[in-house]
């Protein structure tokens, strides 16, 4: 059969991404260079510097990233939902929480009266982002700290920080973004915006948790996870028709799966997960994060402008980050000294950043775009410095 040749760019640049993506991770294992580094650098060198890619073929993918962008939006509030466990210690660590709170709000203030008043940007556009900056990514970040020898407190305090900021992140973005179409900001107008948005996702999230676990009660099979991940994305879009947090009640509906045994306990549910289950699972929970992980940073350093005038934007606002992120650490680890410089060291940005960037980019217009470039910059500066300071602190990698 043969194919439809409009079709035929996208597959051949698709199937190109997932060999670099491939690649990539057989530099990280030698060179323990960030996988998120190499990806965006390997896109970088073949459109903006060599032009390999013919820019059809650029054009094909540029049409997929806002798909893209809430297929793995879903995918990262699904695992990240899921890694949330809820007992006694996630209540006692407020360390986590404070940090992954503290580093969305604060760039998304500060940022906001940085580019208004340094660069005469509106403050809705400074303050979105600051939003999209707010996370410190966990597919960088967890890797390196599973390979540092910190106390079980401090390691859970940073699965909590990458978790959580993501989640605010997104949060403080979507609605952000809602007034960049001209509606009128102010902190009454907002908080009532936040709770209405929050509370529709929070009770669809619970409700398609619960229904779910039933339906998993009765049918049982080894494709289970398939079929979550795409409730997830069909949950997804049912809270953006009725303009809900989508993001949010996917974390929700997470959450309740990630607990679901404490909670089927309590409801007299019997949900028998077996074992050749749960690694047929992994394997591919593990497949769709490279899918995602490999085609947000390949594809943005393929869409990439290099200049002079982004990466001094993105230099300065790297600068304005570590001193918050410097801020942040000493005070919250003001009784854990010797760990903070290497707390310090985790700011590199990654996924969420990429995501969020990428569908600003999709969506267009001239401050979008702005944002888009300078994340990008932003992503390879943070994770450049982060690792020469992880280099340099008292905790070293193990190899």
């Amino acid at each position: 059969m043969q194919a439809d040749a409009s079709s035929i760019p996208i597959l051949i640049a698709v199937a190109l991404i997932l060999i670099i993506g491939y690649i990539g991770k057989a530099i990280f294992n030698r060179t323990k260079i960030p996988e998120a580094l190499i990806l965006i650098l390997i896109g970088l060198l073949l459109v903006p510097v060599a032009h390999l890619l013919p820019a059809n073929y650029v054009s094909a993918l540029r049409s997929l990233a806002a798909v893209f962008g809430d297929i793995a939006l879903t995918i990262i509030m699904y695992n990240g939902g899921k890694a949330i466990i809820l007992n006694k210690e996630l209540l006692k660590d407020s360390n986590g929480l404070i940090l992954g709170f503290f580093d969305t709000l604060l760039p998304t203030v500060v940022l906001a009266i940085v580019m208004k008043i340094g660069f005469g940007w509106p403050l809705i556009y400074g303050a979105i982002m600051g939003a999209v900056l707010g996370e410190t990514s966990a597919v960088i970040v967890l890797p390196l700290i599973r390979k540092i020898e910190i106390p079980q407190s401090i390691f859970n305090s940073l699965v909590m920080e990458v978790t959580l900021n993501s989640v605010f992140a997104i949060l403080f973005f979507e609605l952000l973004l809602s007034f960049s179409g001209g509606q009128v900001f102010s902190a009454n107008v907002f908080v009532n915006l936040a709770v209405d948005y929050v509370s529709v996702a929070i009770a669809i999230g619970l409700i398609a948790g619960l229904l779910w676990l039933l339906v998993q009660s009765y049918v049982k099979g080894a494709r289970e996870y398939l079929a979550t991940i795409a409730m997830a994305i069909l949950l997804y879009g049912i809270v953006e028709l009725f303009n809900g947090a989508a993001a949010i009640s996917v974390l929700i509906f997470a959450i309740i799966l990630g607990n679901y045994k404490p909670i089927t306990e309590h409801l007299g549910i019997n949900i028998d997960i077996n074992e050749a289950q749960k690694n047929e699972t992994q394997a591919i929970e593990k497949g769709l994060e490279f899918l995602v992980m490999t085609f947000f940073f390949v594809f943005i350093g393929m869409i990439a402008v290099l200049s002079v005038q982004y990466f001094e934007y993105a230099l300065a606002i790297t600068i304005i980050l570590c001193i918050i992120r410097y801020a942040e650490v000493m005070f919250v680890f003001r009784k854990n000294s010797e760990y903070q410089d290497t707390v310090f060291a985790m700011m590199q940005r990654g996924t969420v950043v990429a995501v969020l960037s990428a569908i600003l980019f999709s969506i267009g217009g001239s401050y979008f775009d702005k944002i888009f470039y300078i994340c990008f910059m932003t992503i390879i500066l943070t994770n450049i410095l982060g690792s020469i300071l992880l280099s340099k602190s008292k905790m070293k990698i193990k190899q």
